[in-house]
């Protein structure tokens, strides 16, 4: 693929007309996250937001697992950052009528490197990512601009001089604009959080225009989304008609501030609360049905400190509480909303809330756009080096919808529980949890569960994942076509050296990893390590060329303790091959071209990938999710591996 930077630009001048891989709207962790990938793979990023300062508000203050083990990859450094800000929750608490009903320990997502959820305001999030950003030296921020109008360009027919015609590739023309004077923020807008109308415009304001040519743009502008406007990409779904009050501040109560808790009132009010630090806590109060004038009115005023504060004091009664001061205190609207398309002409894609928006039960919404920038941003990455065909960015589009669905049906649920003001509803849920409080404690519930830890979560088939065509692997085994790709402990050969773990092997934005499982092949067979090594030469050294891969030149992406290009290759052997190995050869070998690492005594990765005698090859994805397994290691199985790669990859 020819990339836009290539392309003449005569018919705009440098003052208004500008050029750049990708254009960005939108400077919250979604948006971030992808100019942070990108970076890593030497791709240069424009990102704009209309905010001029980053706002104070905390808004989601929850990383599940499976997202932290995304910081990790993407940067130790960075999940190191984020650890040192953090709180860990290890139990939730239920209050029905001021009596502590059940204390519930959340099962630990013991399938990862990270156990539990961690707290951390968005505010916290957006400031390491931008720090992380701007470490990378390949763009800032630019405030005060915002995105207003965006159209993808067809690409035109040019006539060579030889007679023959090819198409130029398409691309995007984005109009953007900064005030002269003030912000971009019209009157009259709503600051009720969950809103998704976009706001009006303010007459006679002055703007600096220009136009941004692009091969991508991203669109991660929020719930209000004006790409989503603009294009008029329908958002269809609900607006629950339940009225919840959202506080942020601090407090002075006799109520435990070390772990989240969900209070019952027994004026059948719901409360949860989220410790943030020491006494500033968060609540999500739940505060009747709005009538039908409010509905239509989208309830915009502010509730006052008085009416919340009296609320609160009937809801937790007859404990107490006292309100010190409050950093947000506001309605919420619970907008459950899904874009009919996320990949708009293979060109504009959207993420995070401007492709789909709940309510924050379950935490799951930052999370979500977090995964939407680490499915998508490899994927453009290997579109604009030339690695892959455009096409490859509608997978984006297969995969990532079914996400959203998926986790707007449990963030649905999870509202539920927590507004429904039905006596009888009450009354079972109080007598559930007596009845069960001693099971409750062995179910998989709270941060670590697989629904809430996003481990679990999964792609199917498509162009990408493919199935082995000669061998039928089940859809519900361990490690199948789609799923997270498992991590666990790996040992070195020699045993005094130290111990790694296989997720920490991965972490190079925008490489394959191919996960050799020798099963005691190695053990058994004498001359396999010498065959091995001679495959695993040929082949990774004949995709090197065929395809050099993302990476940057910067000094900043490479890691000298690891291979650079975007096929890298691990072979994991049992535990027990210690002894049969040639260590001082694989111990020469550079990690990621195939040297040798040792599964535990019992052989946990090897059972995790469902890797049976005959060993196995499985690739795992840039984003860490299986895209193809074959259950051999010989010759014909690297010949497979080979024509997948092909089949998925531009043509040498």
């Amino acid at each position: 693929m020819i990339s836009l930077l290539s392309l003449p630009s005569e018919d705009a001048s440098p003052s208004t007309s500008e050029t750049v891989p990708v254009l960005i709207s939108g400077a919250g962790p979604t948006g971030l996250l992808a100019c942070i990938l990108l970076a890593k793979m030497g791709i240069q990023t424009r990102l704009i937001e209309r905010d001029m300062t980053v706002s104070s508000l905390s808004k989601a203050i929850s990383l599940h697992p499976r997202t932290l083990e995304i910081l990790r990859l993407t940067s130790p450094d960075l999940a190191a950052r984020f650890e040192k800000e953090c709180w860990v929750s290890h139990k939730g608490r239920m209050f029905f009528g001021g009596r502590l009903t059940a204390e519930i320990p959340w099962c630990p997502a013991t399938e990862s490197q990270f156990h539990y959820t961690w707290g951390v305001p968005q505010t916290t999030t957006v400031k390491l990512l931008t720090e992380e950003y701007e470490r990378t030296g390949m763009g800032s921020i630019e405030r005060g601009w915002e995105l207003v109008d965006t159209k993808v360009v067809e690409g035109e027919l040019v006539k060579e001089l030889d007679g023959s015609t090819r198409t130029n590739p398409s691309w995007v023309e984005t109009t953007i604009r900064r005030a002269v004077k003030g912000t971009n923020k019209r009157e009259g807008e709503s600051v009720v959080l969950g809103t998704v109308d976009m706001a009006g415009e303010d007459e006679g304001k002055e703007y600096e225009i220009k136009v941004v040519k692009s091969d991508f743009l991203i669109g991660a502008d929020g719930g209000r989304s004006t790409i989503r406007h603009v294009l008029d990409i329908p958002f269809p779904g609900r607006t629950r008609d339940s009225n919840i009050i959202l506080f942020d501040g601090h407090i002075e109560t006799d109520l435990p501030l070390d772990e989240m808790a969900s209070i019952n009132g027994s004026n059948l009010h719901t409360v949860g609360m989220f410790p943030l630090c020491g006494n500033r806590v968060r609540f999500l109060l739940s505060d009747g049905t709005l009538t039908e004038e409010e509905f239509a009115a989208r309830k915009t005023k502010t509730p006052t400190k008085e009416y919340f504060e009296k609320l609160l004091e009937e809801t937790v009664a007859p404990h107490k509480i006292r309100v010190l001061s409050y950093n947000w205190l506001t309605y919420y609207r619970a907008n459950e909303r899904r874009a009919t398309e996320f990949v708009h002409k293979q060109r504009i894609i959207l993420a995070g809330d401007a492709a789909h928006c709940h309510s924050p039960m379950g935490g799951q919404g930052l999370n979500t756009g977090l995964q939407d920038s680490y499915n998508l941003a490899w994927k453009i990455g290997m579109v604009l080096k030339g690695t892959a065909p455009l096409s490859l960015v509608d997978s984006y589009n297969e995969e990532r919808i079914p996400i959203a669905d998926e986790i707007i049906a449990l963030s649905a649920k999870s509202l539920t529980m927590l507004i429904s003001e039905n006596y009888f509803v009450f009354q079972a849920r109080k007598a559930a949890l007596s009845l069960f409080s001693y099971v409750l404690r062995y179910l998989p519930l709270g941060a670590g569960a697989p629904n809430f830890a996003m481990l679990n979560l999964r792609y199917y088939g498509n162009s990408l994942n493919k199935e082995h065509g000669a061998q039928k692997y089940a859809s519900t085994a361990p490690a199948s076509i789609g799923k997270r790709a498992p991590d666990d402990v790996l040992y070195p050969l020699t045993a005094d050296a130290t111990s790694t773990r296989l997720y920490h092997l991965m972490d190079i934005p925008g490489a394959f990893q191919i996960l050799v499982f020798t099963a005691n092949r190695m053990v058994q067979e004498q001359d396999l390590e010498a065959t091995l090594a001679g495959n695993i030469g040929h082949y990774q050294g004949s995709w090197i060329a065929r395809w050099p891969g993302t990476r940057a030149d910067t000094s900043f992406v490479v890691n000298t303790k690891k291979a650079s290009p975007q096929f890298i290759v691990h072979v994991i052997s049992y535990h027990g091959s210690r002894v049969i190995i040639n260590t001082s050869s694989n111990m020469s070998k550079a990690p990621g071209y195939g040297r040798v690492y040792l599964d535990s005594e019992e052989q946990d990765l090897h059972k995790r990938y469902g890797i049976a005698s005959e060993g196995g090859i499985v690739v795992v994805r840039p984003d860490t999710h299986i895209s193809y397994r074959v259950a051999s290691i010989d010759k014909a199985a690297w010949a497979d591996v080979d024509e997948y790669f092909g089949s998925i990859l531009c043509g040498s």
